[in-house]
């Protein structure tokens, strides 16, 4: 028995790198290769394809997919939300502080 590289709906299968999570030319999620990488990470870490496997290997790149986005719309001259955090709050009476 033969495997094909076809897809169901008969287009190539999109290749399966980290690197491809965002389309470069629309700086959008492909929702494709976030499954199939979510669908191999969760067999190697879990051994199985369960909901609870899959929901954990997709936050595992949820931090990749936003830099990588933000990365996207910095090259393409659009503008990026930014936060600025301090190491500390603004100062109020009675909250005390640590020493560290």
């Amino acid at each position: 028995m033969a495997k094909n590289t076809f897809s169901v709906n008969g287009g190539a299968m999109p290749v399966l790198t980290v690197s491809n999570l965002v389309d470069e030319a629309t700086g959008k999620l492909n929702l494709a290769v976030l499954k199939g990488l979510s669908r191999r990470r969760a067999m190697a870490d879990y051994g199985e394809i369960a909901p609870r496997s899959l929901r954990s290997s997709i936050r595992f790149y949820g931090d990749a997919l936003a830099q990588m986005q933000s990365a996207w719309k910095e090259r393409h001259g659009l503008p990026v939300e930014y936060v600025m955090v301090t190491s500390y709050g603004t100062p109020r009476d009675g909250v005390r502080r640590s020493a560290f």
